[in-house]
């Protein structure tokens, strides 16, 4: 279904009956990673899907957009949804998202989920590259994150080809804002030091993309987090492990 948040109308897939889970996506992919996941455990829980701005079949806006204003969006979802209190889970770039949720509207967390994501800010290197891939998605086109980016998200060729496959789709302007919109954004550890809610971290044991000291760093920032490296999952834990990911997001 599609929803009129802010600037925007974002599109919100909603799936199952009981707690309400919002589940936030990384980057350039969208609700569908999620579907799998969601279908397992629809007895147990409401899954609440978002296509972020930008991306998936939710539009752009008018702005260059910011990860507090994707946070913002979440909120206005919620609003018009009318759940007052749930949890929130962010995949990579989601969870980079949730954080900033957190620190904004800590009050509408029963539990906050970081999947495969990282609490720190990018390094100068790191953030040089984003420049350079925004520039790029602008002048050739997504394709050029989705050929680079894919193969480091999974050993599994499906689900390479798969998120390879959103990622290209995805609308070059929207792609290359959020790319921005991660560059710019400051270390949160002080976020989830703060919280008083239940936090799981979750993360693939075989994970290229997110390293085990930033985990590491997320713990050690909330000693109470419970923490978890899935067996044989990689950065898509939700596709490769999707039972064991659901059992710990019901399980919070």
């Amino acid at each position: 279904m599609k929803i009129r948040v802010n600037d925007i109308n974002m599109n919100v897939e909603s799936i199952g009956e009981g707690k309400p889970i919002v589940l936030l996506h990384g980057v350039g992919l969208d609700h569908t990673i999620w579907l799998e996941m969601a279908q397992l455990y629809r007895d147990q829980a409401r899954f609440v899907l978002l296509d972020l701005r930008g991306e998936g079949q939710s539009e752009t806006g008018n702005a260059n957009q910011t990860l507090e204003q994707m946070a913002e969006d979440v909120l206005g979802v919620l609003d018009q949804l009318e759940i007052d209190q749930v949890l929130l889970g962010g995949h990579s770039m989601g969870g980079y998202i949730a954080l900033v949720f957190a620190e904004r509207h800590p009050e509408r967390l029963t539990s906050l989920a970081l999947i495969a994501t990282n609490a720190g800010s990018d390094s100068e290197e790191k953030k040089a590259q984003r420049y350079a891939d925004a520039e790029a998605i602008l002048k050739q086109g997504s394709h050029v994150l989705a050929n680079s980016m894919s193969p480091k998200l999974s050993f599994d060729p499906q689900i390479q080809e798969y998120t390879r496959k959103l990622i290209a789709a995805t609308e070059p302007r929207g792609l290359a804002n959020t790319q921005m919109a991660i560059a710019q954004r400051p270390e949160r550890l002080n976020v989830l030091a703060a919280l008083a809610c239940p936090v799981l971290i979750a993360a693939g044991k075989e994970d290229q993309i997110i390293p085990a000291a930033a985990v590491q760093a997320m713990v050690k920032a909330n000693p109470k987090a419970h923490r978890v490296f899935i067996p044989g999952a990689g950065h898509m834990p939700m596709m490769e492990a999707p039972r064991t990911l659901g059992a710990l997001l019901v399980a919070l």
